[in-house]
């Protein structure tokens, strides 16, 4: 579209410049006694292109594996320090609560791998050998992968209760041949910032339905006994990240590469044996990077289906622990104490015990997003400064139209919540749209890619309205790829890979949800976008928010950002 992030900068900063006598610089070098607007402006600036998806970005990738290899290593070398008294007793409090939550009523969490796959499922990413990202593409389409014949002979008891599930099986093992057995993962990138990749291990088909079904046991085990439900629990870390900024009482911790310092070391310390032995059977030993096969001594990695739930019982346990030894009661039921993943929440009071006891199991934190002391705390995409919002916009991509609506959208957002004006640099996005824009507006209640969201008051006698009155306009809808079944054949979009034709497998597919219509949605990265014309009875409508983020919405404080904020036209030749 011709928009430059670093003119886009150059354009926010302009706007900013009143606010920021301190530069774009980290939060730890943003002086204590700042201002409100002082503090979110610098915030702003510091994040706004930090992380910009620059097509190719070898050096990223590098960083990424450069990480991934030091975190091998330290979980390689990992032992048990010289330990001091006091270091025991928070270990032995570790091991009780690990063993408590593992031993329901003191007998194990599962006794068979058919409980397992009861709860197992398909993620929705990728999978070694996998033709799709669809159930049906993964399970009954592809030859199935896995690092072990024993998950193979599992799963074939397993199927063979339900005759649907076993004939479609049955049939594309036919047409397909014997699961692919594989010791490896497969390594990929994605983009996270600038400098620096997310590095993810696409797991083998097979091993990836059972590690789902482990997490998922873990997940609501952790529902019953800590009333951590992973579905809400961000909502509850932004709650109490809110209440630590504005009263010191809670810490937020953040850890570095958390999910690849999880050791196997580690593991086969403190795990039940029973337990470990399923981690390890579930886990790939290794991975392929850049055609090398690299032991993993981590016992599991990005895309890994149980890591994140495996991270957040090991880090909930950590917290109980500490908590015990600070003698702080545990709050479960209006908890005071939060974990979501590598996002803890802690008392300010277990504070140092909880990094001792992080450190004795190998874990870093992110000095750079832990915050103890000071009035900012920030956790689950909200970030507080003396209880009051200052989450920075991220602007990731200017290449389509839908970048620059939502890039615009979350502007006149955080304008509403810190009462910052954003004139140029909204004027310069509006500058990168060929077309009259205001054919663009959509209201409120729309989703930030449908349109640029106006109040009423920015709308002018264009606008037309149906025969009882209400307004029409016309919001982007995006528009899937679907897979086709036609009559004894599967039609898959352009791009995509040819799927066998297995009636079971479709009767299964249909049966879980996923065939509708005679299509099955599949997951793309380049989505596909065009005008659709409805009808709002009242623009200005508010829906309620679907979770709680902290930030209390005034519509008289977003409809004056908004009206601020578009009141500079863009100008002929901005969009340098």
């Amino acid at each position: 579209m011709g928009l430059s992030p670093d003119a886009l900068f150059q354009a926010v900063s302009d706007d900013l410049e009143g606010y920021t006598p301190f530069g774009p610089v980290g939060l730890g070098d943003i002086p204590p006694d700042a201002s409100y607007k002082q503090f979110a402006s610098t915030h702003l600036l510091a994040n706004l292109t930090k992380k910009f998806v620059v097509r190719g970005n070898v050096s990223a990738d590098e960083a990424a594996k450069g990480k991934f290899f030091a975190s091998n290593k330290k979980c390689k070398d990992w032992m048990l320090p010289m330990l001091m008294e006091s270091d025991r007793i928070l270990l032995g409090e570790f091991r009780r609560e690990l063993d408590d939550f593992l031993h329901p009523g003191g007998l194990p969490l599962f006794t068979s791998m058919f409980e397992i796959l009861d709860h197992a499922r398909v993620g929705p990413g990728s999978a070694v050998g996998a033709r799709g990202f669809s159930l049906y593409a993964k399970l009954f389409a592809s030859r199935l992968s896995t690092t072990s014949s024993e998950l193979d002979s599992v799963f074939r008891r397993y199927i063979a209760r339900f005759p649907t599930f076993d004939e479609a099986f049955a049939k594309s093992r036919q047409k397909l041949g014997e699961p692919l057995i594989t010791h490896s993962s497969r390594c990929s990138f994605a983009p996270k910032t600038t400098d620096c990749s997310r590095m993810i291990c696409v797991e083998p088909s097979l091993n990836m339905y059972f590690q789902l079904g482990l997490g998922a046991l873990v997940e609501e085990r952790m529902k019953n006994h800590f009333r951590v439900d992973l579905s809400t629990q961000p909502s509850l870390n932004r709650r109490l990240a809110q209440f630590g900024s504005l009263t010191g009482r809670f810490s937020t911790i953040d850890l570095s590469s958390a999910s690849d310092c999880i050791s196997l070391g580690m593991c086969s310390q403190f795990l039940p044996e029973w337990f470990n032995s399923i981690l390890l059977l579930l886990r790939s030993p290794s991975t392929v990077i850049n055609g090398s096969v690299v032991p993993l001594e981590m016992v599991s990695t990005m895309g890994n289906g149980f890591t994140f739930p495996l991270e957040t019982l090991i880090f909930s346990c950590l917290i109980r622990a500490a908590y015990r030894v600070s003698d702080l009661e545990i709050h479960d039921r209006y908890p005071n104490w939060a974990c979501f993943g590598d996002d803890l929440i802690v008392e300010s009071k277990s504070f140092r015990n909880v990094c001792r006891l992080l450190s004795i199991l190998g874990f870093d934190l992110n000095l750079a997003k832990t915050f103890n002391i000071g009035p900012f705390r920030e956790s689950c995409g909200a970030d507080w400064f003396h209880g009051r919002p200052v989450r920075p916009v991220f602007v990731k991509k200017l290449d389509s139209l839908q970048d620059i609506l939502v890039s615009i959208n979350l502007l006149n957002e955080w304008t509403s919540y810190t009462g910052i004006p954003l004139t140029e640099g909204v004027s310069y996005l509006l500058s990168g749209i060929r077309c009259d824009f205001t054919r663009f507006y959509v209201p409120y209640r729309e989703n930030n890619d449908a349109g640029i969201r106006v109040p009423s008051l920015l709308l002018d006698e264009t606008f037309k309205h149906d025969r009882n009155g209400s307004m029409l306009y016309r919001p982007f809808r995006s528009r899937p790829k679907v897979i086709r079944i036609k009559d004894g054949s599967i039609v898959v979009p352009k791009g995509f890979k040819e799927l066998i034709f297995n009636p079971e497998g479709l009767e299964v597919s249909f049966l879980y949800g996923e065939l509708k219509d005679y299509a099955i949605m599949v997951r793309h990265d380049h989505v596909r976008y065009s005008q659709k014309l409805e009808c709002v009875p009242w623009w200005d409508y508010t829906p309620s928010p679907d979770s709680y983020d902290g930030r209390e919405f005034v519509w008289q404080q977003w409809e004056t950002a908004v009206l601020i904020n578009m009141s500079n036209p863009p100008r002929k030749g901005r969009r340098a």
